[in-house]
């Protein structure tokens, strides 16, 4: 877990996670679940999503343990759009008796992407120097216990990607029906390029993830020391701008770092 290149887009990161947590997910269960209780499972998912959101913008130091948080968020989020690829196909085909084949499968097909993902991970991270993974020694910094943020095999998904799967879940069948495809048609073309690309992302993204997470939390049971990331100062000073900042950041962040030639200010020249 690192923080965006631009720190400014965080600003609008609550937002998203929120509409990701009132919309997006709930709907994705709408093939499976009553009406009745998707509405009543939505402002949960949303509370979730929203207060993940905040503390990714006002608090977070984008350590290892919550990445390991982010990663929960990221198997309940890529989870949904993977059960909406096959359950959609049984409600197409009006065979309710096949929901849980349906959610079997996703489970199968999810479990695997990310299984194979996390494997391949674990066998890049096995080579170490000094108790150090060498693939991530780019990113660790001992001395500060700082990680930089520099961009490694497997990273896991931005929230541009993430939008872009929302988007296409929601938006891939309208379009293809506009186009002139039966809805019929449209159900069987657009859920399972969806279910690929889902299980892409865990493949290449998520499941990598969680074997550098897991490398990282056992050197910082090691170590005794844990990791922020090293941009801490640039994520304060952009926080210190939030006009939110006073009530959800932390109090050391809202202090401004004292300039090295403080204690010259205001000293009268020798002559």
């Amino acid at each position: 877990m690192r923080p965006p290149d631009n720190l400014a887009t965080l600003k609008g990161t609550p937002v998203a996670m929120a509409i990701a947590g009132v919309l997006i997910v709930p709907a994705m269960w709408a093939f499976l679940l009553a009406p009745r209780i998707v509405l009543a499972v939505a402002p949960f998912t949303g509370l979730l999503f929203l207060l993940s959101g905040v503390h990714m913008t006002y608090r977070s130091r984008f350590s290892p343990a919550e990445a390991m948080w982010s990663f929960v968020l990221a198997l309940i989020f890529f989870g949904s759009l993977l059960v909406a690829s096959t359950t959609s196909l049984v409600w197409r085909m009006g065979r309710p008796e096949l929901h849980g084949a349906a959610v079997a499968v996703a489970a199968a097909i999810g479990t695997g992407g990310l299984l194979l993902g996390y494997l391949a991970e674990r066998r890049r991270l096995s080579p170490s120097k000094g108790g150090i993974p060498v693939a991530l020694m780019p990113i660790i910094d001992l001395e500060q216990h700082r990680l930089r943020p520099l961009p490694i095999a497997g990273s896991p998904p931005t929230m541009g990607r993430v939008a872009f799967l929302a988007a296409l879940a929601l938006n891939l069948p309208l379009l293809l029906q506009l186009n002139g495809l039966q809805r019929d048609d449209v159900l069987w073309l657009a859920m399972p390029v969806l279910g690929a690309a889902v299980t892409y992302v865990l493949t290449t993204g998520i499941g990598p993830s969680l074997a550098r997470i897991q490398a990282l939390r056992a050197l910082e049971r090691r170590t005794g020391q844990r990791f922020t990331t090293s941009r801490i100062e640039e994520l304060n000073a952009m926080r210190r701008g939030l006009w939110l900042a006073r009530w959800f950041c932390r109090a050391d962040d809202l202090k401004a770092a004292a300039p090295a030639s403080a204690g010259l200010k205001g000293a009268r020249p020798r002559r």
